[in-house]
């Protein structure tokens, strides 16, 4: 059966929506094969990064947290805190991440509103497994 929020999900991977003052949020979305890990056959890290292209906060699946069952987690705006996330189904994890980094501008006193959209090209937007310990 096929499942419309993972497929609009799937459309944003390779997507940055940048902020005016250079901060950004970036999307990478992949079908994967069902497993324990990933239960709903997709795979996906959504970050907002600074101006310096560090990561500020995230939202994935592309690790294990560590001793726990949980794979779906986030990681703190400015922290190197991870907590297990709740994934609930595709509208919610994209509306709970763009809430968060909504709430972090909000922190540091950012309009939270896109003025420009790229789309990465397939290379540049990774798949690696641990890619997005890389990112900050």
């Amino acid at each position: 059966m096929r499942d419309d929020a993972f497929e609009r999900l799937l459309e944003y991977h390779g997507i940055r929506y940048y902020l005016a003052n250079a901060w950004y949020v970036r999307f990478r979305v992949w079908r994967v094969e069902v497993t324990a890990a990933r239960p709903f056959g997709i795979r996906y890290s959504f970050t907002l990064h600074d101006d310096l292209n560090e990561r500020l906060l995230g939202f994935d699946n592309a690790h294990g947290v560590p001793r726990q069952l949980a794979h779906d987690h986030q990681h703190a705006f400015r922290r190197m805190e991870v907590s297990a996330y709740s994934f609930v189904d595709a509208d919610k994890l994209l509306s709970d991440f763009m809430a968060a980094a909504e709430a972090a501008c909000e922190h540091e006193n950012i309009e939270f509103t896109f003025v420009e959209k790229e789309v990465e090209l397939d290379e540049d937007a990774g798949g690696g497994e641990d890619e997005d310990q890389t990112d900050g």
